[in-house]
């Protein structure tokens, strides 16, 4: 369920406000139209939508077909993983991504997303399995998914995937810390 809302609210969102930032367009509407056309042709978006349709009217998808979108779907994250590694291990030119931006976003990640997740956790007087689930969630390192979208938007991927990287390794530190204290 976290990761149904997590890919289809919070990067909807945030492929809306890329693409809006990308426009050079002034006029409002031609922007909104250039917005919507790229949003309705962006896959990222369209495959969770029709997805979605498929399963809410109930249509069987035929079994080579669902067995071909399985394999590849279970083969989605290690491929984004694979490609996450290559993008670390190439060699660039210039600066490496500034210290203090990956920091201030790993921290925002591993300490603020929880501590806020448990504070809203308290107001909503959610039980305590759930609630310990909820931060726990909220807990776990940056995925590969920002990387990915960043890189197809070729924003910014280096500063992404050092995020990815190091949360993922201070998540070591930080989850067994939350789950101690537990």
């Amino acid at each position: 369920m976290a990761t149904i809302m997590t890919v289809c609210l919070l990067f909807a969102v945030a492929l809306i406000l890329i693409e809006i930032g990308m426009q050079s367009e002034r006029r409002p509407g031609h922007m909104m139209a250039k917005v919507a056309r790229s949003l309705a042709t962006n896959p990222l978006l369209v495959a969770p939508l029709v997805g979605g349709l498929f399963l809410a009217f109930a249509i069987p998808l035929p079994a080579p077909l669902d067995k071909f979108l399985s394999l590849l779907g279970g083969a989605a994250s290690p491929c984004a993983l694979v490609a996450l590694g290559l993008f670390i291990a190439e060699k660039r030119e210039g600066a490496p991504p500034p210290a203090g931006a990956v920091g201030f976003l790993v921290g925002m990640k591993l300490l603020a997303q929880p501590l806020l997740t448990g504070a809203l956790a308290l107001v909503f007087r959610l039980p305590p399995a759930l609630a310990a689930t909820a931060v726990l969630m909220a807990a776990l390192p940056t995925g590969t998914g920002p990387f990915m979208v960043a890189e197809f938007y070729g924003r910014e991927a280096g500063i992404t995937a050092r995020v990815v990287l190091v949360s993922t390794i201070a998540s070591l530190v930080t989850i067994t810390l939350y789950l101690s204290l537990r």
